[in-house]
């Protein structure tokens, strides 16, 4: 078992690498030097994406291949309560995505700006941070008012509520929430850099850095979604 440990380990340590590297400044700059500003703008969301569900898949097939053993399996009313956690996180994460723009995350309208022979496409969002207002201003709405990266918590309920947990899944847990937590802190630099003031004011508005407010996901329940 500590060598399916230790293999699911540095595996899952590898894809999280993998999937900061790319997200990097860095990483974006050398794209646009091989491919081009334009064709760079409209390909690199897709490729990101896709990407990650490849690699994301290829790690679940390795892991399930490794030996296992199950550490608690829960049932009845607590299994039901752990799905409902499960489940409203995940309507959480989406509910953030749509403040981003679901097709905009997914890099639909830059890859059809280029498809479309238009002179001009824009560059991706930066992260998976708000955008900016019409004022200039972090448009923080909905889930961004009540964490500054809504869509990286959501996924650690969704991780640690599975009614069944076992050795593997426990490590590839610890590895995601860690990476989860330090990946947010790198998106806070790029987003610093991208934006500048306006998202140091984000910053210091009061919104909470990873763990959303019980009082404001309170407020976004009662549909208090304003400024």
């Amino acid at each position: 078992m500590s060598k399916s440990i230790v293999k699911i380990v540095v595996a899952t340590a590898l894809f999280a690498g993998v999937h900061s590297l790319l997200a990097s400044r860095a990483a974006k700059r050398g794209a646009a030097k091989m491919l081009g500003e334009r064709r760079r703008n409209a390909l690199y969301r897709p490729f990101y994406n896709a990407q990650a569900v490849l690699t994301f898949g290829a790690l679940v097939l390795y892991g399930g291949k490794l030996p296992d053993r199950e550490l608690y399996r829960a049932s009845g009313p607590l299994s039901h309560l752990m799905r409902l956690g499960q489940a409203l996180s995940l309507l959480y994460l989406l509910y953030g995505a749509r403040q981003i723009g679901l097709l905009r995350f997914a890099g639909v309208p830059n890859l059809w700006a280029l498809l479309a022979g238009r002179t001009h496409v824009p560059r991706e969002p930066e992260g998976q941070g708000p955008a900016l207002d019409a004022s200039g201003a972090v448009k923080a709405t909905g889930p961004f008012r009540a964490s500054r990266h809504p869509l990286n918590f959501g996924m650690i309920p969704v991780l640690w509520l599975t009614p069944r947990m076992t050795v593997n899944l426990a490590a590839f847990n610890t590895v995601v929430t860690v990476y989860l937590i330090a990946g947010s802190v790198h998106e806070e630099a790029r987003l610093r850099a991208t934006y500048g003031q306006p998202y140091l004011d984000y910053q210091k508005s009061g919104v909470n850095f990873f763990i959303p407010s019980a009082s404001r996901l309170l407020a976004l329940g009662r549909g208090e979604d304003h400024e």
